[in-house]
């Protein structure tokens, strides 16, 4: 708060930071909307915002930026994948990242559940895992329910919203990617949604995982997903996939400049941005390459389609 005063009065912006609900709500807006635009497009941050305003929790750009700072404290989900982490540690290494994958792509698959679907998850995981999973969900709100029921979109199987143009998916990925198609009404009985900070951090990045993987497995290809407990989103041979969807390349483009991550396990390491992304973002994957570096070098960002038909040719 005191950065962001601090930088408003400078520029002889309103103070921002001086009340904690204003500066949370203008946290959700891009960055280049309530702060000095020009000196925030010279680091690639207007797009930027730091809280996602439909999961109300910190978007990953949000993290990066506060990498290194003081006194970030470690948030309820952390705790659970922390102990989820724990528990799987506990197994044979071959099981445990089997499960990892199990725990995830269900999640992803399914941002709202019933009661049943969650407990039936149990059959193929340890019980002691599946107690660390159960907290991820959580009773959907009455908001959500109309005298139909619960609607939900044909694509990724979450739940849908009022628009101006009518439902859209509660996913952004979601929506921008594939469009809108209405899936149909769910009964609200016993239905379940994935917590907003588990749905901010898995379920929001992994639509766009989720679907190069299928359009993979649909080839032949043996594409592995989340491969030794998340090293990289997708592996496929040689090749190691990381799926990102940055609002700011530049940022995106410092973070693996500073470490490839699991990236550097592969000899052909993909960067891949989503298509709807790239479309609407000027020179998005000649910025991160510019940002990356000497990891350029070694790492190809790419579209979401293009790294599809590179792989499935191969």
């Amino acid at each position: 708060m005191a950065l962001i005063s601090r930088l408003c009065l400078i520029h002889g912006l309103p103070d921002h930071g001086s009340e904690i609900h204003e500066l949370l709500w203008h946290c959700t807006l891009p960055l280049g909307h309530w702060l000095p635009k020009r000196l925030l497009d010279e680091h690639g941050l207007s797009t930027v915002r730091l809280i996602d305003a439909d999961d109300a929790a910190p978007t990953e750009e949000a993290w990066d930026l506060a990498d290194g700072f003081t006194g970030i404290g470690t948030s309820i989900e952390e705790l659970l994948f922390q102990k989820l982490r724990e528990q799987l540690d506990k197994q044979p290494a071959a099981l445990a990242n089997q499960y990892y994958t199990t725990i995830r792509e269900f999640i992803i698959r399914n941002p709202i559940a019933t009661r049943q679907d969650i407990f039936a998850l149990g059959d193929e995981i340890p019980p002691p895992a599946w107690e660390c999973v159960h907290p991820f969900y959580e009773p959907i709100p009455e908001s959500w329910v109309t005298p139909e029921g619960v609607p939900h979109c044909a694509h990724c199987g979450n739940a849908m919203k009022r628009a101006p143009a009518g439902l859209v998916c509660r996913s952004s990925a979601c929506s921008h990617g594939n469009g809108t198609r209405h899936g149909g009404y769910r009964p609200a009985a016993d239905l379940m949604r994935v917590t907003r900070a588990i749905h901010q951090y898995w379920v929001e990045p992994g639509v766009d995982e989720i679907r190069l993987y299928d359009q993979l497995l649909a080839t032949g290809k043996p594409a592995e997903l989340y491969p030794f407990r998340d090293r990289v989103d997708i592996a496929v041979g040689e090749f190691g996939l990381d799926l990102k969807s940055y609002a700011s390349p530049e940022l995106l483009g410092t973070k693996i400049r500073k470490s490839k991550g699991g990236l550097a396990y592969y000899s052909r390491q993909l960067l891949v941005i989503p298509d709807w992304l790239v479309d609407m973002t000027p020179n998005y994957l000649e910025r991160v390459t510019s940002a990356m570096e000497d990891a350029s070098r070694s790492v190809c960002c790419v579209r979401a389609s293009d790294a599809f038909r590179e792989i499935a040719g191969a």
